[in-house]
């Protein structure tokens, strides 16, 4: 096993941790470090089937708090949106590919930790839809589905449990639909297939301790989406400084 293999396991298994504790930011985690080993045209695939997969557990375990009506109105939005994603991922070069998911990270993080309360007192489907839209677009094209339907769970009055859960829902049905598109366009490579073969058992090990980290610092009433999206934010910032032209 090279050193490539070592360094890519690692940051799949800090993605799958990340989801498995907060329901999300497989994705975001990964794809911004994978980008700086792999070529983004290859990290933005695998970090999807990784993202896909480790939903399934989450949404088993949690299915009695997702909020399935939201959830499926955010999936028809997305769906037809994930083909325009991949037509852009497929073309567009990966320094500008690299450059918009650093201004993604970064929005979206400034979002998450300024929001303090609910924006909505019940769903709205327009407002869903449109959420659901962006999200396909984003993580067909820069593997950064997450935010829109981050901040839109972040705007309902719900609890901590059916905001996780409704998110792992979500991304486990929207993903289907950009694994098909990345294979429609050629994105799924051999390449990718072996990394993926040889990162699932650090993505597994990732994803079961994030769940039972989830299980502790609800406990203990921790505030964890700050220290996420700290994170985040720093490396939306470096990505936008190396992928800059001068």
């Amino acid at each position: 096993m090279d050193i490539t293999i070592i360094i890519l396991s690692l940051i799949i298994a800090l993605g799958a941790f990340t989801q498995g504790l907060t329901g999300f930011g497989l994705a975001l985690v990964s794809v911004p470090l994978l980008s700086l080993t792999i070529d983004a045209k290859m990290a933005v695939p695998i970090a999807g089937i990784f993202g896909w997969l480790v939903t399934m557990p989450i949404v088993w375990k949690m299915r009695h708090h997702v909020q399935y009506r939201a959830g499926l109105i955010l999936v028809a939005g997305s769906i037809p949106a994930s083909f325009v994603g991949a037509k852009l991922l497929a073309n567009l070069p990966s320094t500008y590919i690299l450059i918009t998911m650093g201004v993604v990270l970064i929005v979206s993080s400034i979002h998450s930790m300024r929001s303090t309360k609910p924006l909505f007192k019940k769903t709205s489907t327009p407002v869903t839809l449109t959420a659901g839209f962006c999200s396909g677009v984003l993580g067909a094209s820069v593997g950064e589905a997450g935010p829109p339907v981050i901040a839109y769970t972040s705007m309902q009055p719900w609890t901590a449990d059916q905001a996780k859960s409704t998110l792992a829902f979500f991304f486990m049905l929207q993903m289907i639909g950009a694994i098909i598109s990345f294979q429609y366009e050629g994105l799924i490579t051999d390449d990718v297939k072996h990394y993926i073969m040889w990162m699932m058992p650090s993505f597994i090990v990732g994803m079961v301790a994030g769940m039972v980290g989830y299980h502790l610092l609800q406990k203990r009433k921790i505030n964890y989406h700050h220290i996420v999206h700290r994170l985040l934010f720093v490396i939306g910032c470096v990505l936008i400084i190396k992928n800059l032209p001068f």
